[in-house]
């Protein structure tokens, strides 16, 4: 048994409630169970209930054992003085009732005896299941699929306000720069994990204001990144790279720029194929960009998601072609992103962009875009996603496969199985 059971029984009332009264006899009315409280303090807040002849306002604990509040020294914490129920599984409590800190009974309701056998077990069972494994795989094939489609719409709207947090926030520290945020999204999802810091911290760096001014030649645009990024301090003899050094000079001089330069030791080339090393993304970066210099404005009101592919996936320049770092010339031709790899790039910018647009304009029409788009996308395949593929979760779609991996990495691993419409069906469904 554990608490998140008990507040579940308790926040949707699933327990036998006639003749309901406390551990010490007194008639018991629930007007209203209160609301959950996610922060420090008693489990609920805002309830009112009828006890005896009494109404009573204010908050409920839950434990699953009546001693569990002198344990966690309640009786001893002001905090908890606006309990009026203490809510357990099994009273276990000595002769002497517990007490408030300013000495005054607390009543106690135990839930055991009320409560239906089967939905513990039913949830127990998902418990048990091994880590990182979906709990309710063996018994997804008893959910109506119209649960498991409903559940899985609700996943995909919350990861997509989730990942959109994150752009509002930099939106506000930006001063309202769509742009700016736009670019800063594009830059830290091209490290593609292994590399995302230094990117980022490379948009900031090198601000987007001062980049767009020079897409217009991809020379320039190449050398204000490599350049910053630390990548133009070495002495090369390579003509090209001796341009890009010179270009970087005068550039670094003119936008203030000389003290900005990251030093190279930040990107990481460990274990990565000379195709994805972080100075050929850059190039890469700046030929995007060359191709999409309204970026917000592209990305915000596109109707179709293949011509954002074939933007993102555009080669770098012909030197990085042919090279995999400076003066290292590479023994086959290397293009641009992979589709794979653009496919990902846009599901984690051109998303949490649209759905941020969406809450802070007002333009719900970009939400409904964002969902479009990406129905638009073929499924991704990783390893989240092949856990789901022998089970009846649909997964046609990159919109099917966001919801399987915000479903499975914020319900199924940290087994918030009673706050999943899934699971909750488990555990309730047939018991009256």
């Amino acid at each position: 048994m554990n608490e998140d059971f008990l507040s579940y029984l308790w926040q949707f009332q699933y327990f036998d409630k006639r003749n309901l009264q406390t551990e010490s006899g007194e008639p018991l009315s629930i007007i209203k169970p209160g609301t959950r409280n996610p922060n420090a303090g008693a489990d609920f807040t805002d309830a009112a209930l009828q006890i005896g002849t009494l109404q009573w306002f204010g908050q409920i604990e839950v434990h699953v054992r009546t001693t569990d509040w002198l344990r966690h020294r309640h009786q001893l914490n002001a905090a908890y003085d606006g309990v009026i129920l203490h809510v357990v599984w099994e009273n276990d409590a000595l002769e002497e009732p517990l007490r408030r800190s300013d000495g005054s009974i607390i009543p106690v309701l135990a839930l055991k005896q009320r409560t239906h056998p089967l939905m513990w077990e039913r949830y127990a069972l998902m418990l048990a299941q091994p880590p990182q494994e979906i709990a309710c795989a063996s018994q997804l094939y008893n959910v109506p699929p119209l649960t498991i489609i409903s559940t899985a719409d609700r996943m995909l709207v919350r990861r997509l306000h989730r990942k959109s947090a994150e752009v509002l926030e930099w939106l506000q520290r930006y001063n309202g720069d769509w742009q700016q945020v736009a670019y800063m999204l594009l830059m830290r999802n091209m490290g593609f994990k292994i590399n995302t810091e230094p990117m980022l911290a490379l948009s900031l760096s090198l601000p987007y204001a001062v980049l767009r001014k020079n897409l217009h030649e991809p020379l320039l645009a190449e050398a204000l990144l490599l350049g910053v990024a630390g990548w133009l301090a070495d002495d090369y003899s390579d003509a090209y790279l001796q341009q890009l050094q010179a270009e970087f000079r005068y550039l670094a001089h003119k936008y203030n720029l000389t003290n900005k330069q990251m030093p190279k030791q930040v990107w990481k080339t460990a274990k990565m194929r000379p195709a994805n090393f972080p100075v050929r993304r850059l190039a890469q970066v700046a030929a995007i960009l060359c191709h999409l210099p309204n970026l917000f404005t592209v990305l915000i009101e596109t109707t179709s998601i293949q011509p954002l592919v074939d933007a993102v996936s555009v080669p770098p320049s012909d030197y990085w072609q042919h090279h995999y770092l400076p003066e290292k010339p590479s023994e086959r031709r290397l293009g641009g992103l992979g589709r794979e790899s653009a496919l990902t790039l846009l599901i984690n910018t051109v998303f949490p962009l649209l759905a941020a647009y969406a809450q802070r304009e007002g333009g719900e029409d970009c939400m409904e875009r964002a969902v479009q788009l990406m129905a638009q996308l073929p499924p991704e395949d990783n390893a989240v996603t092949r856990r789901w593929q022998p089970l009846p979760l649909r997964l046609q779609t990159a919109a099917d496969t966001q919801a399987a991996i915000e479903l499975y990495n914020e319900f199924c691993c940290p087994r918030r199985c009673l706050q999943c419409g899934i699971g909750t069906y488990l555990v309730r469904g047939g018991v009256k």
